[in-house]
């Protein structure tokens, strides 16, 4: 379990810089068609956003019924980018207390038609996230940003400078 909140907490920390680094970006460049993204920068942290908002509402075994994904995408940066926090906080809690047999436990996406593991969901919307936060970055390059880095070890190191305060 140590392996997966150690996920969850790196998740929400890279999250968390892309949307920060993201924020340099004139709304022009954010709203532009960026080639190998999902359209946009900005409408790919909303897709990444809320794709992490219905693994967390289908692993709190919460109905999906009425889930409005056009009126989920109205929103704009900076509530995307304090949802993204808060959703970070959010898959931190729900690990807390969970076991192997819990993670073991199947539900079935929708839109896939299997069943997977809560084990193999929340792999699959952090996986996920990190495929949208590789298109951000090397989007945000190409408008001469420096992109964040985002490797594990440097939040480690965040942390442990953290501690040492």
């Amino acid at each position: 379990m140590r392996t997966l909140l150690d996920l969850a907490r790196y998740n929400a920390w890279a999250n968390q810089r892309v949307f920060a680094t993201s924020a340099a970006l004139s709304s022009a460049v954010l709203s532009a068609e960026a080639k190998g993204t999902y359209g946009s920068v900005q409408e790919t942290l909303a897709h990444l956003v809320e794709v992490e908002e219905i693994y967390l509402l289908m692993l709190q075994e919460r109905n999906l019924q009425g889930w409005d994904s056009d009126e989920f995408m109205t929103h704009d940066a900076a509530w995307f980018a304090q949802r993204s926090r808060e959703l970070g906080t959010e898959y931190q809690s729900l690990l807390a207390g969970k076991d192997e047999s819990w993670l073991s436990d199947q539900f079935v996406v929708p839109w896939f038609g299997f069943p997977i593991s809560r084990r193999d969901g929340l792999l699959q919307a952090w996986t996920h996230s990190a495929q949208h936060r590789s298109q951000i970055l090397s989007e945000l390059g190409s408008h001469g940003l420096q992109p964040p880095d985002i490797d594990y070890i440097f939040m480690r190191s965040e942390e442990q400078e953290g501690e040492g305060s």
